[in-house]
């Protein structure tokens, strides 16, 4: 990985989300969910020693504007920063 994030930033990998069904058994789609939270794969750390995650872990972050896209070869990445991180996937 060519990418080493700064400071309090994370460099996270989205993971596919599961498809989403409605009680009738009706998929659906991404503009009729309520819930705007990503699952994704921690890729790389900043250089802040302070931060709560490591390499590897499965975290939820918030899908926000403040994300940037980053992409290396066919693969897309997001830098986040360390507070949109909500919660650790056990």
């Amino acid at each position: 990985m060519a990418i080493k994030p700064l400071g309090k930033r994370v460099l996270v990998k989205k993971l596919d989300p599961e498809e989403k069904k409605s009680t009738g058994g009706i998929v659906l789609p991404d503009s009729a969910k309520s819930e705007k939270v990503v699952r994704a794969e921690v890729v790389a750390l900043g250089t802040d020693e302070k931060l709560e995650v490591k390499v590897g872990d499965q975290v939820i972050i918030s899908d926000s504007f403040s994300n940037t896209e980053v992409i290396e070869g066919d693969e897309k990445y997001l830098l986040v920063k360390d507070s949109e991180i909500l919660a650790i996937v056990e």
